[in-house]
């Protein structure tokens, strides 16, 4: 059976091509370690990376794809991961927050009507991943299941630029 994606995956992948100079993230202008690199992995597939960036170590990165609408509204969904020499320490909760802030900020004129949602889908049994969404997007998370996996999760949902 399949397992639920997990975002440190990718993680790796980013560190790797940030290391390697294959990517160049743009910096962003509200926070001095945050960084985002716009890319299409697949076609029709829009991806928004933002990442705490030190030189060319990423310590956390948070992922940005467009999800089903909710509510008759754009959503993205988000996946996050972080280095592991440092976890604990709140960057995730951190990069959540001001990534999610950056991505209004830069979405909101393109907007047809405003508002939009930010919705992560997190395994039951991801306690670290489940601790951060509750902290940024919701505390009231709904049981679901994950479409990929099949296994159980929980959906964390959060309307911004209302």
């Amino acid at each position: 059976m399949p397992v639920i994606v997990d975002p440190h995956v990718g993680f790796l992948s980013f560190q790797e091509a940030l290391r390697a100079g294959a990517i160049r993230p743009a910096s962003c202008s509200s926070h001095p370690d945050l960084y985002v690199f716009h890319d299409t992995p697949q076609p029709g597939v829009q991806r928004l990376t933002y990442a705490l960036i030190s030189g060319s170590l990423a310590k956390a990165y948070a992922v940005y794809v467009m999800a089903e609408p909710l509510n008759g509204k754009t959503c993205f969904g988000v996946g996050y991961a972080t280095d592991a020499d440092y976890r604990g320490q709140g960057l995730a909760t951190e990069l959540v927050k001001v990534s999610m802030a950056e991505l209004q900020k830069g979405l909101a004129p393109k907007l047809r009507s405003p508002g939009f949602y930010v919705e992560a889908i997190v395994g039951a049994d991801n306690i670290a991943s489940q601790k951060v969404a509750a902290r940024t997007l919701s505390d009231t998370p709904k049981p679901t299941t994950d479409k990929e996996s099949g296994h159980p999760a929980l959906q964390y949902v959060k309307l911004l630029g209302c």
